[in-house]
């Protein structure tokens, strides 16, 4: 037994002084009535002092009321080792949340995140249950709840300890507000045992560096649960960080040997000094420059030399190196052929065959060979080694055609320019009956009234400040009878109405026919800005043009052109490509990603998001402003009572539901009763015996 205030047990030497009291008593002795003296002036009686207690069972009872006070003013109570069993406590239910996105990267962060949840894991007790969940741009599940149940409270640590061990931090962005509100999701689906009893403790251990670029925007239409808290632990790394960034440059100011670039310096940056070098043999002269902490600066960045092959751009001076490179792609040189099969000859200025010569020379990325045809001789178009483009300008002999025809169809194409006449190779090409051609009346001249600039072959001068083809105009051209080709897709129309360009998709390739050539004769188009980017477009195969719509990031999809096999990722390894996959979603680190396309190799770079780079601290407060309620804040942590305190609150605790006092109490009340009637039943026995001595006198 035990007693909350103790000091009260001294109250018990109160039983010292009745018993001191009674001995030093001063009484008269036992009277004795005597009739002669009746009549005589009395005296006071001789007293006498008492050296022997009387009424012991009366004393007894008095001083046992008087210890049973004290014990009760005491406030005793039991300890109750069964209460304090931790396997019979009620446990928590807890969501561990890991922060693996790239900013995790930094310093060793990532050691100490391991080390915190692992302990987190220890600390659970056997009536605890516990999830753990890795995030980064996306939630994705470590050990349930199921399985944290199911199994012994030792195999269910060693479990967890062995897959937190096994994370690693990933290149992507960090959704932190996606990933609270998916944790609270598996919290929540968890039901309780018995519903009508009190909900179990729900909680959230956040093990993050919660850098000011977290994305909390998935918090903003969720409702946080009220009794869901979340217990943050939050990281910081040694040392200051650096980014940058591409941006990009428009078409006006275009600047093809330089690229422009954003440095960011962090607020509480310790450095100020960086540098911009290209990770390649001849990297040229680095760009230095000077940012002050929580400023950045844009500058430009000579491209190397001609002939290296570039991807990597580095910035140094930072003391992280996660987010220091940006990766830029380039094309590799692409060697083309191209069939012209006509009458025109290479140097005839009026012919078609010279402005096309002309319009592939100096293509970037490409190297393209322009071979001539002339009518008579065979195409001979080799099946391992076909060419980019056959241009079709005359009719063929008719074994020819079938050939041709095959060759469209493995994915070829073919741009036709006929002339006023029988049409028999394009209607085979074409797969339709022959059809005639005819010059269509023009009066002065025409222009291109309706443009599908969303076509791949107008793409490339879809931007407004290039879309202007009014001063485009032709002389002439040809007229096809109505649905000649069968199903086939207007891409331009002049502004009669009359196709102008119309492509037909056969098998993999496609054919395409323009009404009108580039002759001078024809019109003024080999002499515009727009002849070479047309042309240029007739190279790409089909579905080659499914260019990315922006820079990409760790994880988005890659566009792939149609016919894809295979994307080669940035550390090694060829991942082969299902056909009629439309994009790939393995772009899980930065990089150029290279894809195998039947049009020749294409790269892609994919860089880290730059809201990972701003990696000073968000602060707690900001979680608490997006609705999320919080375990405690450090204030109330330093006041937590200390140990002691504690233990002097559990035991009144316990004082307090067993109140032990109260049958002492009760117990002193009877102890009472029984002394008033023995104090009663010994003093009317004094009197009786008084009186009976009274008349025996």
């Amino acid at each position: 037994m035990s007693f909350l205030t103790p000091l009260f047990l001294l109250g018990g030497l109160a039983i010292v002084a009745p018993i001191i009291f009674h001995l030093i008593r001063r009484t008269t002795k036992d009277e004795t009535p005597f009739g002669s003296l009746m009549f005589l002036e009395p005296s006071p009686p001789r007293v006498s002092r008492r050296s022997r207690l009387e009424n012991l069972p009366l004393l007894l009872l008095r001083a046992g009321v008087l210890i049973i006070l004290a014990a009760a003013f005491a406030r005793p109570f039991l300890r109750e080792p069964a209460a304090l069993d931790v396997a019979a406590a009620q446990g928590e239910r807890v969501a561990l949340l890991i922060d693996a996105s790239a900013s995790m990267r930094r310093s060793d962060l990532w050691p100490k995140a391991v080390a915190a949840a692992i302990a987190e894991v220890d600390a659970r007790g056997p009536g605890d249950e516990l999830a753990v969940i890795a995030f980064d741009a996306s939630t994705r599940p470590i050990l349930s709840f199921a399985e944290w149940s199911a199994l012994d409270p030792d195999a269910r640590r060693a479990l967890a300890r062995t897959r937190i061990g096994e994370l690693r931090p990933s290149w992507s962005a960090t959704k932190l507000g996606q990933a609270l509100v998916d944790a609270a999701g598996v919290i929540e689906d968890v039901g309780d045992a018995e519903p009508a009893a009190a909900r179990t403790t729900r909680r959230i251990v956040l093990i993050s560096d919660v850098q000011q670029g977290c994305h909390l925007e998935a918090l903003g239409d969720f409702e946080w649960p009220s009794d869901l808290e979340l217990d943050v632990r939050p990281f910081v790394a040694r040392g200051s960080n650096a980014s940058m960034e591409r941006l990009a440059d428009t078409a006006d100011d275009a600047q093809p040997e330089s690229i422009r670039v954003r440095v960011s310096n962090d607020p509480d940056s310790d450095r100020e000094a960086f540098r911009l070098a290209w990770d390649v043999d001849r990297p040229g002269e680095p760009v230095s420059m000077t940012v002050p902490p929580g400023e950045s600066r844009v500058v430009r960045v000579p491209l190397p030399p001609a002939g290296a092959e570039h991807t990597a751009l580095k910035l140094a001076g930072d003391s992280h190196s996660f987010d220091d490179t940006f990766y830029v792609a380039t094309e590799p040189e692409r060697p083309s052929s191209v069939l012209f099969a006509g009458p025109d000859e290479a140097d005839d200025p009026e012919g078609l065959l010279y402005y096309l010569s002309r319009a592939y020379e100096g293509l970037p990325g490409r190297t393209v060979n322009v071979e001539r045809r002339p009518p008579g001789t065979p195409l001979a178009i080799a099946a391992d080694r076909p060419p980019a483009l056959v241009v079709l300008t005359s009719e063929l002999p008719a074994a020819e055609a079938p050939a041709l025809a095959e060759y469209v169809n493995r994915g070829g194409t073919v741009l036709a320019v006929p002339g006023a006449g029988r049409s028999e190779t394009l209607a085979a090409v074409a797969g339709v009956a022959p059809f005639d051609v005819a010059d269509a009346d023009v009066k002065g001249d025409s222009m291109l009234g309706e443009i599908d600039f969303g076509h791949p072959l107008f793409s490339a001068v879809s931007a407004p400040q290039f879309n202007d083809f009014t001063k485009i105009r032709f002389r002439k051209y040809r007229r096809l009878p109505a649905d000649a080709l069968g199903e086939a897709r207007v891409v331009a129309r002049f502004e009669s109405g009359d196709p102008a360009v119309i492509e037909k998709r056969i098998g993999r390739g496609r054919l395409v026919v323009m009404t009108t050539g580039w002759r001078p004769t024809d019109g003024w188009l080999a002499r515009s800005s727009k002849f070479i980017p047309l042309m240029a477009a007739m190279l790409d195969a089909p579905g080659d043009s499914s260019e990315p719509t922006g820079p990409l990031r760790v994880g988005d999809p890659i566009p792939l052109p149609e016919g894809a096999t295979a994307v080669r990722k940035p550390d090694g390894p060829s991942i082969p490509i299902s056909p009629g996959l439309a994009a790939f979603l393995g772009a899980d680190a930065p990089g150029v990603y290279e894809i195998e396309a039947p049009g020749g190799p294409r790269r892609v770079a994919v860089n880290l998001d730059p809201s990972e780079s701003r990696t000073a601290p968000l602060g707690v407060g900001a979680l608490e402003q997006a609705g999320v309620r919080l375990v405690q804040s450090k204030k109330e942590a330093a006041a937590e009572p200390d140990p002691e305190t504690k233990r002097q609150l559990q035991a009144a605790e316990l004082e307090g539901r067993q109140k032990l006092w109260r049958p002492l109490i009760l117990a002193a009340l009877g102890v009472l009763v029984v002394e008033t009637w023995l104090a009663g039943r010994l003093s009317r026995t004094r009197r009786v015996v008084t009186e009976a001595g009274a008349a025996a006198s």
